[in-house]
């Protein structure tokens, strides 16, 4: 059984947030310290066969205390994030959380080289591997190490941070297919895709005004975000007032989740009216348009960058969408999609025979979906 890496890495993210912001961090400052203990170890060998002194040999004791920094300072800086970034600065000045942020490493780093000195050092590695020798390590020396660790983490935490908004940009579960080259080159893949669209969007917009309109927008995305992760679906991009979002088939157990989805989101808004109503005036629906087909994967653009689908699949999709204001429907899809389906009493699909798609010269059977009424 394959596993679809993407939407595991995605669904994981939305669930533990938190625990996703540690392990993030964590990993990628042992990782880095780990590479700084490499760094020492082989300098200070060099060191000692060109003065001709005698150093411990073992490199544990030193792979234990950049373990260790990287532990503390990776999860100090995954709570920093979620904490500060996501819950108290969300929305504030970019500048302002940079500069809390300096000075909040800065401190962490202070405390994180008192802990190591005096605890994981003085009271553990030092009675362990050096008691009874002549080797120690002076004033001076912690306070060199501590100036080499502050240039050393500079420099990375430019270095991680750039992954880290890489990851954010592209969505949780991209970067490392993306860091492998999966879509240096066109890549086909079979995806079913949706086409979200907002119901009456110019009525709204001309009611609110682009600010309100906006907040009520990002308030629709980010709920339809949250829902998306349980159902499996990746969200492709953002156009105006339309959110696009994909399955993989390859690792689609149960294609009749994708209606499932829909549904979901028609539910949720359904369920928040009164508190939809009251923040933003409107009750937003959207209305959608499903297909199933080949397209091509690939990294596009080089000032900005991004990986872009494409295919005929992606045009007749957004055309039956548009077919949704024509036939008075909430949602409508493509017989190849229809097909896949498995036999279900859920949802009431009607036949809507072959229709013409703008810019399109062969037709396509679409149908009407409604959920049956019991």
């Amino acid at each position: 059984m394959k596993i679809n890496y993407t939407a595991n890495a995605r669904k994981y993210a939305f669930q533990y947030p938190l625990i996703s912001a540690i392990f993030i961090q964590t990993s990628f400052w042992v990782i880095s310290f780990f590479f700084l203990s490499l760094i020492l170890h082989f300098a200070a060998n060099g060191f000692a066969k060109i003065y001709h002194v005698v150093i411990p040999s073992s490199i544990k004791p030193i792979v234990i205390i950049s373990v260790a920094m990287g532990l503390l300072y990776g999860i100090s800086l995954g709570l920093l994030d979620f904490y500060f970034y996501r819950r108290l600065f969300k929305g504030k000045s970019t500048g302002l959380l940079i500069v809390v942020k300096s000075i909040f490493y800065f401190l962490m780093m202070i405390l994180m080289f008192y802990f190591v000195k005096e605890i994981i050092w003085g009271r553990f590695l030092y009675p362990t591997y050096f008691l009874g020798t002549k080797f120690n390590l002076p004033e001076q020396a912690w306070a060199d190490y501590f100036k080499l660790t502050m240039v050393y983490v500079f420099f990375m935490s430019i270095i991680i941070s750039f992954f880290i908004q890489v990851n954010t940009k592209f969505g949780p579960g991209v970067l490392v297919p993306l860091l492998m080259g999966r879509y240096a080159n066109p890549k086909e893949e079979e995806r079913i895709f949706i086409f979200l669209d907002l119901k009456s969007s110019t009525t709204h917009a001309e009611k609110l005004g682009h600010i309100k309109y906006s907040k009520l927008i990002r308030d629709c995305f980010l709920h339809i975000n949250y829902i998306s992760v349980k159902y499996g679906a990746e969200i492709y991009q953002y156009v105006g007032d339309e959110v696009v979002l994909s399955w993989p088939t390859k690792h689609l157990s149960n294609p009749l989740i994708t209606l499932d989805f829909y549904f979901a989101c028609y539910n949720y808004f359904i369920e928040k009216k009164s508190r939809y109503l009251k923040k933003h005036g409107v009750l937003p629906q959207f209305k959608a348009g499903m297909h199933i087909g080949k397209v091509t994967a690939v990294e596009v653009g080089d000032v900005k960058r991004e990986i872009a689908f494409h295919g005929d699949t992606l045009n007749v999709t957004a055309r039956i969408q548009a077919k949704c204001n024509e036939l008075d429907a909430d949602l409508i899809i493509s017989e190849d999609l229809k097909t896949i389906l498995p036999d279900q009493k859920t949802y009431n699909m009607v036949s809507q025979g072959l229709v013409p798609l703008k810019g399109r010269k062969q037709e396509v059977c679409i149908y009407k979906v409604m959920v049956d009424q019991p």
